[in-house]
């Protein structure tokens, strides 16, 4: 419980309203949904609560000496980029697209 309301107070420092969506997001795929809505209403209650996070008895805990917790968190940069870049190439080929049509119009 303690790590859901972690990371709602994660949230809440990044400026986002915790929900259950976003809280499931950043937790493992086995966390029942009634869990996550206990503990965010935990944190609606309490959202200052010091949280030991030496105390975190899961099986996904991260490891410093792994870095376990910098290449998953390099994994999904990448992917919530990859779409923005591919977008971004996308735009740039159009643009310049249109920017030989300009000047084949201004030829004429």
């Amino acid at each position: 419980m303690d790590r859901i309301i972690l990371i709602a107070q994660q949230l809440s420092k990044e400026g986002k309203v915790p929900n259950t969506a976003l809280i499931k997001s950043r937790l493992p795929k086995n966390i029942p949904l009634p869990m996550i809505i206990q503990g965010l209403k935990m944190w609606k209650e309490n959202p200052h609560k010091e949280i030991n996070i030496a105390s975190q008895p899961t099986p996904h805990t991260v490891s410093e000496e792994s870095g376990s917790f910098d290449l998953l968190l390099d994994t999904k940069i990448q992917q919530a980029l990859a779409p923005l870049l591919a977008e971004i190439k996308s735009l740039q080929i159009e643009v310049a697209r249109l920017q030989q049509q300009l000047t084949k119009e201004e030829q004429n």
